[in-house]
């Protein structure tokens, strides 16, 4: 990585893709969405970048399968801005969403599995026109009609 450059800590966009399994225009995208620190520029216009953008690009591409992409790119930006206490609220935010979101997968796993119980529970014939409503078959369940729709 890097033989053809001047310097060792100077990495061209091809380099940084390559080590990171990217596209050129994904890295200068990154860049442009500020999930990337700015680049330094050749005297011929070509970016330069550094170890720095390298850990950066890391640290995005490590955050995005737990929080995603959106939120990842806003933590970054963040930190590149270096409003630290932001990408601290933003990674905070996340984790309370992730698990209030396994406490919802965990409550749909119990329905589904309280709903053969529950069907048998249920009338043969419709409550009325347009069968069992969202809300009594919840009420049964024993959750919100919320998580019985997800």
């Amino acid at each position: 990585m890097g033989q053809n450059l001047q310097s060792r800590d100077r990495l061209r966009p091809v380099d940084l893709a390559r080590a990171h399994g990217l596209s050129t225009q994904a890295v200068r995208n990154y860049e442009e969405a500020g999930i990337l620190p700015a680049a330094d520029r050749t005297p011929h216009g070509y970016r330069a970048y550094t170890p720095l953008h390298a850990r950066a690009l890391s640290a995005f591409l490590a955050l995005v399968p737990g929080h995603g992409h959106r939120t990842a790119a806003a933590i970054m930006r963040a930190v590149n801005l270096g409003t630290t206490e932001e990408a601290f609220r933003l990674v905070d935010e996340s984790h309370a969403q992730l698990l209030e979101d396994r406490g919802t997968l965990r409550a749909v796993e119990r329905a589904l599995r309280d709903l053969d119980t529950a069907a048998m529970s249920v009338p043969t014939e419709p409550d009325g026109p347009g069968g069992t409503f969202i809300g009594p078959l919840a009420e049964r369940l024993g959750i919100r009609p919320a998580t019985l729709r997800t």
